[in-house]
């Protein structure tokens, strides 16, 4: 391995245990009220800034979202074709799962009260800040340093994006531990195939606040 591959490896290291030392120590402050209140902003503030400051000091230029129209376009088609092939089955999963792991009796849906602020901030304060950092910064930082090694679905992928799904979803039991977030490295398996696919994070961003959102309403509709 090259100096220049190590050096990578180290800096995504630093930045990443950096960010997520700040952020936990941030949700373990929650009594502060200020912190409390501002807590999500906070928290995407560091996503969107700590790579864009490491970047800008190393001079390398990442692009992050669609050059023109046309590649918007795609991007939004690639995230329609993805959404009508996983949630279908995604739903029945998590319905086998809710039923006869968990014990629920019966599917009752939802209301969704406030959904308008709802999208707003799974795309803003969650999706939008997670995807910069870790689909826009860590995954193409690895991808200088670990070739492609599968073609998966037609896009070329290496360990760079098994790595990144993992350190997505160890993020998130360092922040704040739950048992199951060891299942998010699998969403994180899609965003960082959907980033390969398209060349930006308009499409990661769009599949994670669209999972995020409704994993949420289909949690809540089992009684």
């Amino acid at each position: 391995m090259t100096s220049e591959k190590r050096s990578l490896i180290k800096e995504v290291a630093i930045v990443t245990i950096a960010v997520l030392v700040v952020c936990h120590v941030l949700y373990h402050l929650r009594s502060i009220p200020f912190i409390n209140t501002y807590l999500s902003v906070i928290v995407a503030f560091i996503l969107l800034y700590a790579p864009i400051i490491v970047l800008w000091f190393k001079r390398r230029r990442v692009i992050f979202f669609e050059t023109d129209s046309r590649h918007f376009m795609r991007s939004l088609l690639m995230t329609l074709i993805v959404s009508l092939i996983v949630f279908p089955a995604f739903i029945l999963f998590a319905h086998l799962w809710q039923i006869l792991i968990i014990g629920y009796s019966k599917f009752r849906p939802a209301p969704f009260p406030g959904l308008t602020r709802v999208i707003f901030y799974q795309l803003l304060l969650v999706s939008l800040p997670e995807e910069f950092y870790f689909r826009g910064y860590v995954q193409p930082a690895l991808n200088s340093v670990f070739r492609p090694r599968w073609k998966i679905f037609g896009v070329d992928l290496g360990w760079s994006w098994i790595v990144t799904a993992a350190v997505f979803a160890v993020a998130h039991t360092i922040i704040t531990y739950q048992w199951w977030h060891f299942a998010i490295f699998f969403p994180g398996l899609v965003f960082g195939w959907l980033k390969e696919k398209t060349g930006a994070i308009t499409s990661p961003i769009l599949f994670h606040a669209t999972s995020n959102i409704l994993m949420n309403w289909f949690a809540r509709s089992y009684v």
